[in-house]
């Protein structure tokens, strides 16, 4: 993988993926913690898996636009319009957190989800232009990684940050005295989103540094759709592109659309684990820490990183589907594990095994999807990818909300998605193995 970062520009686009990253967890986490402090039980998971929700609201409001934006326009370009609105959304967060607006803090994640829609198209479509189709898999790898390791730093930074910053406020002592003497007092959510100031000032920098390395990824010629070609398709084409299809054209393609399915599988569970996660562990295994929270849900990240890694180094001018059975198995494992443990450490280990199964999905299956697209074509491709795949995850979170609502335990949901995970994993691994076996 040292080869593929000795690209002109390579560096930069890296780092700019790694820092997009960090700064779209970083509001996230803040306020994702500010509601783990406040609320308990069922209020608790709603609100978070409103959270969820708000980032995936765009991937499938938008996919029209984003579909056509990118096949047309050049990628590059897009990435500095997104990294430029990024910089101005954190200096609106910055003023809300200043002023103690939790409100139009939590729903300004919106906002910030509009500019990551439009931002992860434009760069994985640009992996293919900037590396080669031979690469595809190696530098998909090495993005995964480096998104993931954005994703872990934003966790752990801002959790640890929110720690500090909340137990210095001088009504915690006071609130966590009446919280165990039983009497009914609740700390402000505006309090705690006042207190957060200094953390909005941490995002403004970070894409400060964001907008200077888009600015050095260079420029390399692209196939684009011209604007008859993307008004005539409505989204994307599939595999060869020969025919004017709409938005469910993938439905068409069993060699696009159900490698989309197994990754709507994978990152719909991840989303109903981090809604439900939380107050399993609060109420099954008493971990009150936020920062502790964030870091069990991290080694997951750290998981996938790794794994995404590894994939990489071992997918050298191919893409491996026959990872993808492993990665379900791992996968469904590690679902199962979950709610028979009780200390942190089994939790982290048992999301680090989950996030290395991940990886033998996400690598090779986004590859393939890659791979399987037209060059005046990918951006929609993706854009459409994205849109079945958040279509599950927002599923998911309204089964969220439902056990929620029912007072259900969140014991019970996650075994829910273990068996999803095990049946529907199963058969969609089979599925693609037929597709290894075919282009042998």
């Amino acid at each position: 993988m040292a080869s593929i970062l000795k690209n002109a520009g390579a560096k930069a686009f890296y780092l700019a993926i790694f820092l997009n990253a960090v700064i779209d967890l970083g509001h996230k986490i803040t306020i994702q913690n500010t509601v783990f402090k406040v609320h308990d039980g069922a209020h608790q998971v709603i609100l978070i898996a409103v959270i969820n929700a708000l980032i995936l609201l765009p991937y499938i409001l938008l996919v029209v636009p984003i579909g056509q934006i990118a096949n047309r326009s050049s990628k590059p370009a897009m990435m500095k319009v997104a990294a430029w609105f990024s910089l101005g959304l954190t200096v609106v967060i910055t003023v809300f957190y200043s002023l103690a607006w939790f409100w139009p803090a939590f729903f300004i994640t919106l906002l910030m989800a509009v500019q990551s829609a439009f931002y992860s198209p434009a760069k994985l479509s640009y992996l293919k232009v900037l590396f080669g189709e031979e690469r595809l898999a190696e530098s998909n790898g090495l993005a995964q990684a480096t998104a993931i390791a954005g994703i872990l730093l934003g966790t752990l930074i801002f959790s640890l940050g929110f720690e500090s910053l909340y137990k210095n406020l001088p009504d915690v002592v006071a609130f966590e005295h009446a919280v165990a003497v039983k009497n009914a007092i609740a700390i402000d959510k505006n309090t705690v989103t006042a207190a957060m100031a200094p953390l909005g000032l941490g995002l403004i920098a970070l894409a400060a540094l964001q907008v200077f390395f888009v600015y050095r990824i260079p420029q390399v010629a692209e196939v684009q759709g011209s604007k008859q070609e993307v008004a005539e398709q409505g989204l994307s084409k599939v595999e060869r592109g020969e025919s004017s299809v709409g938005i469910f054209s993938l439905l068409a393609d069993a060699r696009i659309f159900i490698p989309v399915l197994c990754l709507a599988l994978f990152w719909s569970v991840g989303q109903g684990m981090l809604a439900a996660f939380p107050a399993f562990a609060k109420a099954h295994a008493g971990i009150e820490n936020a920062a502790v929270i964030q870091g069990i849900l991290a080694s997951s990240a750290v998981g996938i990183a790794f794994g995404a890694f590894i994939v990489g180094r071992l997918s050298v001018g191919t893409i491996n589907l026959m990872l993808v059975p492993a990665g379900v198995a791992g996968l469904s494992l590690g679902l199962w594990s979950l709610t028979f443990l009780n200390s942190p450490i089994a939790f982290s280990t048992a999301y680090f095994t989950m996030g290395i199964a991940s990886a033998m999905l996400i690598v090779p299956l986004n590859a393939y999807i890659q791979q399987r697209a037209t060059a005046n074509t990918i951006g929609g491709v993706i854009a459409s990818s994205n849109f079945f795949q958040n279509i599950a995850m927002l599923t998911m979170l309204g089964l969220t909300i439902a056990f929620a609502l029912a007072d259900f335990d969140s014991r019970y949901l996650l075994q829910m998605m273990a068996l999803l995970t095990t049946i529907l994993g199963s058969i969609l691994a089979w599925l693609i193995l037929r597709f290894e076996r075919d282009d042998v």
